[in-house]
């Protein structure tokens, strides 16, 4: 991963360095059209352009042309922007529009043109590669979009999201529409579904290292909170001991009562479960928490 690559962009990057079958690729360049192309009309005549801010994003789309289809294509890429320090990549093609528009199915319904899983799953990494990011890896609120102009596609898309059992909700945001995961878990599922494996496991790793994280520091916080609930009440206790100790009533309670007595005038801190520890282990006499517990309510009713 490069310096200053987000985690969009690798999973884009491993998404383009996988391999396709033909059909696969029919389904990803279909997804990518519906949902990314512009047509320009020239003097020379017409021509399509694809746009991305990844030079890697529109090679990978100019490969998939040059595998499927006879073009002539040229690849340019605009002045860097002030507000990113990016460009845009531009791929024009210039063909026989009308087969590749025949052959891709561009103007049928989709549900008559992308029917098998290869192309579902096709749809799916040109969707992403097109309009898709994901929070940052580290981010602790987890979040997926896929972007477009486009509701029927995002719908179509929805509805083979829901085959593969992953939970997706679509909104509008301005004058876009966007589909967006926000369970960790479809997430990862999504990522394993458009075979961004690499990134996949990445994920989960960051999620569950950082789960653990938050599990010890809940385990911290409740530990220091337990060690504050037992100084108060040994606080509590030694206060009483001591206006008791020298008291007809102490003298009357039994051995138990003064041997617990005593270890709480030497221990303060200890919790419940800790005095009956030393109850064995000093004195020999094997006592249960829940005895101990009682102990403590005998003094504090004296």
């Amino acid at each position: 991963m490069r310096v200053g690559q987000t985690f969009s962009e690798k999973i884009k990057q491993e998404l383009t360095q996988n391999k396709y079958s033909n059909e696969a690729q029919k389904a990803i360049l279909y997804s990518f059209l519906v949902n990314a192309l512009t047509i320009k009309l020239t003097e020379n005549g017409m021509s399509w352009q694809i746009k991305s801010q990844f030079n890697f994003i529109v090679r990978f789309i100019s490969n998939i042309f040059s595998d499927l289809f006879d073009i002539n294509k040229k690849i340019m890429y605009s002045d860097l922007k002030n507000i990113n320090n990016k460009r845009d990549y531009i791929l024009s093609i210039a063909g026989n529009f009308d087969q590749i528009i025949n052959d891709l199915g561009i103007y049928q319904k989709p549900v008559d043109v992308i029917t098998t899983e290869a192309q579902m799953k096709g749809v799916l990494v040109g969707a992403f590669l097109s309009g898709g990011s994901v929070s940052s890896i580290s981010d602790r609120r987890y979040h997926l979009e896929l972007r477009s102009n486009n509701i029927s596609y995002l719908l179509f898309i929805q509805t083979i999201l829901q085959k593969f059992n992953i939970s997706i909700a679509l909104l509008q945001r301005r004058k876009s529409y966007f589909l967006y995961i926000k369970k960790s878990y479809d997430i990862s599922d999504f990522l394993k579904l458009i075979g961004a494996n690499n990134c996949m496991l990445e994920f989960e790793d960051q999620k569950i290292s950082r789960d653990m994280y938050a599990q010890i520091h809940r385990l911290n916080n409740l530990d220091i909170s337990n060690i504050k609930k037992s100084s108060t009440a040994g606080n509590k206790q030694i206060q009483k001991i001591n206006e008791i100790i020298n008291t007809k009533s102490y003298s009357k309670q039994s051995e138990k009562f003064k041997i617990f007595c005593q270890i709480r005038l030497k221990n303060p801190n200890a919790s419940l479960t800790e005095i009956s520890k030393i109850f064995l282990k000093d004195f020999n006499i094997k006592i249960q928490r829940t005895s101990v517990n009682h102990l403590v309510n005998k003094l504090m009713s004296l």
